[in-house]
């Protein structure tokens, strides 16, 4: 197979076919899909939807976790656990649009006051139970 080439490419019309056919497949086709689609920046795609670097660093930003965490925290998984919660926030948020879904504020405030957690053994909703979860899930967040 190489002995053909070397003869093909030995014959002058015959190389400057071939460079011709390479050119010209280059110049109309491209390097391939990979150059084309400018997805250098682009984590993960879901659906339609690119998740870019710049989306992931809003969200690292919106996040409240500071960059020394960050950096104490990669032997740890840290940049997976936020870019998993980045992909599920998307995923959620395309799913809300896609099902033109909304919640209200009244909804939210009837969900929180059936949920059994914050429910005394009168089955009576307690403040006090609803502000400990927040505060041990923020403290949880944070520490």
């Amino acid at each position: 197979m190489i002995e053909t080439l070397k003869n093909f490419g030995g014959k002058k019309l015959g190389g400057l076919i071939l460079i011709a056919v390479i050119v010209i497949a280059f110049g109309f086709g491209g390097f391939g899909g990979g150059f084309s689609t400018n997805n250098q920046n682009n984590i993960a795609k879901i659906n339609k939807t690119n998740v870019t670097t710049q989306d992931f660093m809003n969200y690292l930003n919106e996040s409240g976790i500071s960059q020394q965490t960050i950096r104490e925290n990669l032997n740890n998984n840290i940049i997976e656990e936020l870019l998993s919660g980045l992909i599920s926030t998307t995923l959620i948020d395309l799913e809300v649009e896609d099902f033109d879904l909304s919640i209200t504020e009244l909804t939210v405030l009837k969900k929180i006051k059936q949920n059994k957690n914050f429910l005394d053994e009168n089955n009576v909703f307690q403040a006090l139970y609803f502000l400990v979860e927040v505060q041990t899930l923020v403290l949880t967040y944070y520490l």
